[in-house]
């Protein structure tokens, strides 16, 4: 009986091993690694649409998103953003709240 037990434990613990492995390797063969896309801003203008701010690479696209469609609005170099063309986008955004706030009113 006691060999028996010790059989089940040790098939388990072999299982358990096995599936530790096996996620150990599905993690490590899985392309896109960090720092590919980098998530720079989003801001919401409702349910499903907003505008993102996305960092591939050097460049980082200024994308409007819907539940349906993607648009690009705007491409900017990574050394853009340290000098004035923030600014230039941020004021945009801000006139599409203001957009926004008017025909929710």
């Amino acid at each position: 009986m006691t060999g028996l037990l010790i059989r089940t434990g040790a098939a388990l613990a072999f299982v358990i091993l096995l599936i530790a492995a096996a996620a150990w390797v599905y993690r490590k063969k899985t392309p896109g690694g960090p720092g590919i896309i980098d998530l720079v801003a989003y801001q919401p203008f409702g349910p499903r649409r907003g505008v993102a701010a996305v960092r591939i690479g050097r460049e980082v696209l200024i994308v409007g998103v819907t539940n349906a469609d993607l648009k690009l609005f705007r491409v900017l170099d990574a050394e853009d953003l340290k000098t004035g063309a923030v600014a230039a986008v941020a004021d945009k955004v801000h006139r599409l709240r203001r957009i926004k706030e008017g025909l929710d009113a």
